[in-house]
C-alpha cells in the first residue's frame, strides 16, 4: 500500500442541476390581461403542495363562497350565457323579423313586446349582477356598452305595459332620430357579444386541433395580447357605432318627403277654407286662413256647396271644384294604383286612378266606401273634420317601426301608411346588423392579426423562452427566428435566445439550480448568492499531459488545441449522461449527478437504462480514443517546436474518477461567480487524475466507482494498488 501526495490543484465549484429524471413544469410569470381580470372575481381556492417521501401530494383548501361569488358564478354559467346569447339575437332581429313577416295584426304585437320585455329584463339582470360582482367591470367600456344596449330596449319593452314612449315624445323628426339612433346603438353594442362568442368557439376549436384542453380561466392568451386585443375591439366598436348613429340621425333629418306632404296639406287646407266661405281660391291670405280656422263659423261638414260635376277638362272658378279636384288628385296619386291602371302611361294612369277614387268617395257626404285600412292615405282631417276616413284607420299602424307618416298643420293633418317602406327598412336593419357583426369581427381580426404577427407573437415567444429557462435552465432553445430579422422585436427575440444559450453553456448543468432559484428583487437587483445544496455525484477530472511545453510551442494556437480537446471530452461526457462542469486550462471537471437516495455500493441505473458507473468509464474511454484519432490535434502536436522539445510527442491525457457527496452552489462575489462543487470527494478525483502519471495509466478510478460498474465492465478492469491519500485516514483501492 503506497501513499499519494496531495495535488495542489484546487477543485472548481459549480451549482446543482436537477436530476435528469426530474420533470419540471413551466409556469409563466406576469400580470393577467384586463380581459382575464374581468373574468375573475375574488381569490381562487388556496392550493398547498406537501412533499413527503418524494411524493407530491396536492391538497386544496376550499373556501366558503361569498354572495358576490355566487352572483358571478350564476351570471357566468354556461346556461345563463346561452340565454343571453339568445336574448342578444332577439334584441337585434326580433322586431324587424316581426315587421318583415306580414306585418301581423297590431293586436298581436303584445306577444312580441312581451318577448322584448323579457329580453330587457335579462339584460338588466346581467348588467346588475356583473356590476356588483365582476371585478374591473363597473364603469368600464364594456359596462357602458351593456348599459346603452339596455336603454335602447326601453321603448320596445314598455310597449308590453301599454306605454308608447315614441307617441309620448311626439311624431317629430327629433323623435324619429332618437328611435333610429337607439336601434343603431343596440346593433353596435350587442354585436360585440356575438363576436366574442364566435372568437371563443374558434379558439376552442383551434386548441382541440392541437390537442390542448381548453381552460376558460386560462385561454393561453398573453397579458399584453389581451390588453391590446381589448383596445382594438373597443376602438372598432366605437367607430362603427358612432358611424351608425350618425347615419341614422342624419338620415332622419332629411325633410324632402315630409316637406312635400306639408305643402300638399297646406294647399288642401287653403282650398278647403275657400270652398267653405265661398272665397276665390286664387289667393287666400294667411290671415284669412287663420281667422277662418275656427270651426264655429262653419255649421256644415265639407264645402259650402256640393258639386259632383267637377271635371279637370272644364275650367272653373268655383272653390268647391278647386277643392274637389285637388283633393281627388292627392288621394289618387298616393293610394295604390289599381290593377286595371298598371298598363297605362303616366297621364292615363292618373286619370284611371282618379276614376277609381270616384267609385269609392262621395263628395256629398265626404265619406269613403270600403275598408280604409287598405289604402295608403289612411286619414285626412281638415279643420278638425274628417274628410277622408277616420282616425280608426290609423290605429292599426305601428309607431315603433315607423309604419305611418304623419303631417300636421294647425287643425289639419294627413296620415299615410308607410308599411311597404317599413318592411323594407326592417330588411335593411337585419342586413345592417349582419353587416355590422361581419365588419366588427373582420376588422378586429385584421387589426389583431397584424398586432399578433408584429408585436404580440414575438413578445409571447420571448416570455415563453424566459419562463422555460426559469423553470428548466437546461431547456432546449431554438436559435432560429420566425419573423423578419429587420424588425426590432425579432432582433430582441433572437438576442434573448442567444443569451439563453450562452447562459446554458456558461453555467452548465450544475449551474441550472442557481439560474432556476435566483430571485429578482423589486428594485431589479439580482442576488445569486444563495445557500448551497448537498448532492451525490460521480466526479471526473481529465488533464492534458505536457501542457506547459505545448503552450510555449503553440502560443496563440494553444487555444485551438485546448478547445478541440474540450469539445471531444465534453461531447463524450454529455452523450453518456454526464455534464461538463469546469475548464481549468489543461484540466476539465465533469460530473454525473445521481439521485439523493442512490446506493453507491452497487450499480445505479440512469434514466436512460444505463448505469452511472458504466457511463463515466465509457465517456473517458471514448475521449482517449477520439483525442488520439483527431486529425486537427495530430496536426497541432506535430508542430516543429513541440517535436523539437518532445521528440515523437503525441497527445495524451490522464483521467481520474471518484464518487461521493458534495455541496453545490455559487462561489464568488457579486462581480463574478462560478457554479462549484465543494467536497473532499472532488479533491480525491483530482488526485486520482494526477496519479495516472505515477502509475502510467490513462484512467484511474476508486473502488467506489468499481462497485458501481456492471459485472461485464468490471471484467475489463484491473486492480492497481491500495493507497492512503494525504489528508485521509481511510485507504482506497485503485
Amino acid at each position: 500500500m503506497s501513499s499519494m501526495e496531495e495535488s495542489p490543484r484546487k477543485q472548481p465549484s459549480e451549482s446543482k442541476a436537477p436530476p435528469l429524471s426530474r420533470k419540471t413544469k413551466s409556469k409563466a410569470q406576469g400580470s393577467k390581461s384586463d380581459k382575464k381580470k374581468r373574468n375573475s372575481t375574488s381569490k381562487e381556492p388556496v392550493r398547498k403542495v406537501i412533499a413527503k417521501e418524494s411524493t407530491i401530494v396536492e391538497a386544496e383548501v376550499v373556501e366558503a363562497k361569498t354572495s358576490k361569488q355566487y352572483a358571478y358564478a350564476f351570471a357566468s354559467h354556461k346556461y345563463f350565457t346561452a340565454s343571453m346569447l339568445i336574448a342578444t339575437f332577439i334584441a337585434l332581429f326580433a322586431m324587424d323579423l316581426w315587421e318583415l313577416s306580414g306585418p301581423p295584426p297590431i293586436e298581436n304585437d303584445i306577444g312580441a313586446y312581451c318577448v322584448m320585455l323579457v329580453t330587457f329584463t335579462l339584460f338588466l339582470v346581467e348588467l346588475t349582477l356583473f356590476t356588483w360582482s365582476k371585478e374591473g367591470y363597473r364603469f368600464s367600456f364594456f359596462w357602458g356598452l351593456d348599459l346603452l344596449a339596455c336603454l335602447s330596449l326601453i321603448p320596445d319593452a314598455m310597449m308590453a305595459l301599454g306605454v308608447n314612449i315614441i307617441s309620448m315624445l311626439g311624431d317629430s323628426t327629433a323623435t324619429l332620430s332618437i328611435t333610429r339612433a337607439g336601434r343603431a346603438a343596440r346593433a353596435g353594442t350587442r354585436a360585440v357579444r356575438i363576436i366574442e362568442v364566435v372568437k371563443k368557439q374558434l379558439k376552442v376549436r383551434e386548441m382541440k386541433k392541437k390537442g390542448i384542453p381548453y381552460d376558460p380561466e386560462d385561454d393561453g392568451e398573453s397579458a399584453i395580447g389581451g390588453k391590446l386585443g381589448d383596445g382594438i375591439t373597443e376602438k372598432v366598436i366605437v367607430i362603427v357605432t358612432l358611424m351608425l348613429i350618425a347615419s341614422q340621425v342624419f338620415g332622419a333629418l332629411e325633410t324632402t318627403t315630409t316637406a312635400k306632404f306639408e305643402h300638399e296639406l297646406e294647399n288642401l287646407q287653403a282650398l278647403y277654407i275657400a270652398c267653405r266661405v265661398g272665397l276665390s281660391a286664387a289667393a287666400p291670405s294667411p290671415a284669412m286662413a287663420r281667422a277662418s280656422s275656427d270651426t264655429a263659423l262653419f255649421p256644415t261638414h265639407g264645402c259650402a256647396s256640393r258639386r259632383l260635376d267637377c271635371l279637370d277638362s272644364v275650367p272653373t272658378t268655383d272653390p268647391t271644384c278647386h277643392f274637389n279636384l285637388y283633393f281627388r288628385q292627392i288621394v289618387a296619386s298616393h293610394n295604390k294604383v289599381p290593377d286595371e291602371c298598371l298598363h297605362l302611361n303616366y297621364r292615363a294612369g292618373l286619370e284611371c286612378s282618379a276614376q277609381a277614387f270616384d267609385k269609392v268617395y262621395d263628395f256629398t257626404t265626404y265619406s269613403v266606401k270600403g275598408d280604409c285600412t287598405q289604402n295608403v292615405v289612411r286619414h285626412i282631417k281638415l279643420l278638425e273634420e274628417d274628410v277622408w276616413c277616420s282616425k280608426a284607420a290609423v290605429l292599426t299602424l305601428r309607431t315603433v317601426v315607423e309604419e305611418s307618416i304623419s303631417v300636421t298643420m294647425d287643425n289639419s293633418s294627413m296620415v299615410f301608411s308607410n308599411i311597404p317602406n317599413a318592411r323594407g327598412q326592417a330588411l335593411v336593419n337585419i342586413l345592417q346588423v349582419v353587416f355590422i357583426i361581419l365588419l366588427m369581427g373582420f376588422s378586429s381580426y385584421l387589426f389583431q392579426k397584424d398586432a399578433d404577427k408584429l408585436v404580440i407573437g414575438p413578445l409571447t415567444r420571448m416570455a415563453k423562452i424566459v419562463a422555460a429557462l426559469s423553470a428548466n435552465p437546461l431547456a432546449k432553445i431554438d436559435e432560429g427566428g420566425e419573423g423578419n430579422p429587420e424588425f426590432e422585436t425579432e432582433f430582441v427575440e433572437r438576442a434573448i435566445k442567444k443569451f439563453g444559450k450562452l447562459l446554458q453553456i456558461a453555467f452548465g448543468e450544475a449551474g441550472a439550480e442557481i439560474i432556476g432559484t435566483t430571485k429578482i428583487a423589486k428594485g431589479g437587483e439580482v442576488n445569486p448568492m444563495v445557500a448551497g445544496k448537498k448532492m451525490k455525484a460521480i466526479f471526473g477530472f481529465a488533464i492534458l499531459n505536457h501542457f506547459n511545453d505545448c503552450t510555449d510551442a503553440l502560443q496563440e494556437d494553444v487555444m485551438l488545441y485546448v478547445n478541440i480537446v474540450a469539445d471531444i471530452v465534453h461531447r463524450a461526457v454529455k452523450e453518456n449522461e454526464g455534464a461538463p462542469n469546469k475548464n481549468i486550462g489543461d484540466a476539465f471537471l465533469v460530473a454525473w449527478k445521481m439521485p439523493d437516495d442512490a446506493d453507491m455500493t452497487k450499480p445505479v441505473d440512469t434514466p436512460y437504462g444505463n448505469t452511472y458507473g458504466d457511463s463515466c468509464i465509457k465517456a473517458f474511454v471514448r475521449s482517449c480514443i477520439e483525442t488520439q484519432a483527431s486529425k486537427p490535434l495530430r496536426e497541432l502536436t506535430e508542430h516543429p517546436k513541440i517535436q523539437e522539445r518532445l521528440p515523437g510527442f503525441k497527445i495524451s491525457m490522464g483521467y481520474g474518477l471518484h464518487a461521493g457527496w458534495a455541496i453545490e452552489g455559487a462561489i464568488g462575489s457579486m462581480l463574478k461567480i462560478d457554479a462549484s462543487y465543494l467536497s473532499p470527494h472532488v479533491n480525491l478525483a483530482a488526485r486520482l487524475e494526477t496519479g495516472t502519471h505515477q502509475f502510467g495509466v490513462d484512467i484511474l478510478f476508486s473502488d467506489i466507482i468499481f462497485a458501481m460498474v456492471s459485472p461485464e465492465l468490471q471484467a475489463l478492469c484491473r486492480k492497481i494498488d491500495r493507497v492512503t491519500v494525504k489528508g485521509s485516514l481511510q485507504p482506497i483501492t485503485l
